[in-house]
């Protein structure tokens, strides 16, 4: 177990998801890879709560990494899920995910069948689609910000908590200190713009689907990678 803030933990086990602590319960956003969901319980044993006291899990996109196990940690805590429209039919087991944008570029596209034979997670019913701006209050205040371009509904969320606290994703990633694009993205007009959205923000720390939290300077440091751009 991680304490990225007061209140703020993260999971990490070969994936990255993250547990708020709240007056009224606890907030999950994302569940990590399928057959996992002992990983992301051991935290919350580990801070003297239990599986019971989940309330919200949101996720950021549909991809098994992320959402993988929403349905089997749903079951266990009772809790409601939240997620953007534009990926909802994919945690649902409507449609298949799309695949990451690194696989649309040589000599990556090989690997899209592959992609395909994944384990994916169980389909998870949506119980609310989370719309731009939205404010989800069950436990904690968390504003939706619409970041397409790694998936077409996927967002991130900004917790009002500690200077500001922002569930990244895979919108971008993290290297040294800088904000990269990350391996799993690409130069796209809706990767980039989603960049620039979240550089207008203001905030103290910045979780990433992919790496370590930045916990000084994050919101100046989109800036710096948006000027880039």
């Amino acid at each position: 177990m991680e304490a990225v803030a007061n209140g703020v933990y993260q999971v990490k086990k070969g994936f990255r998801s993250f547990v708020i602590d709240g007056d009224e319960g606890l907030t999950l956003v994302d569940t990590g890879l399928p057959r996992r969901a002992g990983a992301v319980t051991a935290v919350i044993d580990s801070i003297g709560r239990s599986v019971d006291d989940v309330r919200a899990i949101v996720l950021t996109h549909s991809h098994m990494d992320h959402a993988g196990n929403a349905a089997e940690l749903k079951r266990a805590s009772g809790a409601e899920l939240y997620c953007a429209p534009g990926d909802a039919p994919a945690v649902q087991g409507d449609e298949a995910a799309p695949t990451p944008p690194f696989m649309d570029r040589p000599p990556f596209g090989m690997l899209k069948p592959l992609f395909g034979l994944m384990p994916a997670g169980e389909p998870a019913g949506v119980d609310h689609e989370v719309n731009p701006g939205v404010v989800l209050t069950l436990p904690e205040d968390l504003v939706a910000v619409p970041t397409p371009g790694h998936t077409p509904g996927h967002t991130s969320y900004r917790l009002d908590r500690a200077g500001g606290i922002l569930f990244v994703g895979d919108a971008a990633s993290h290297r040294r200190g800088s904000v990269a694009r990350g391996w799993f993205n690409r130069p796209t007009p809706a990767i980039d713009g989603s960049v620039q959205t979240l550089a207008e923000l203001e905030f103290a720390i910045a979780c990433f689907g992919h790496a370590d939290p930045l916990t000084s300077r994050a919101s100046a440091a989109f800036r710096e990678f948006a000027r880039s751009l």
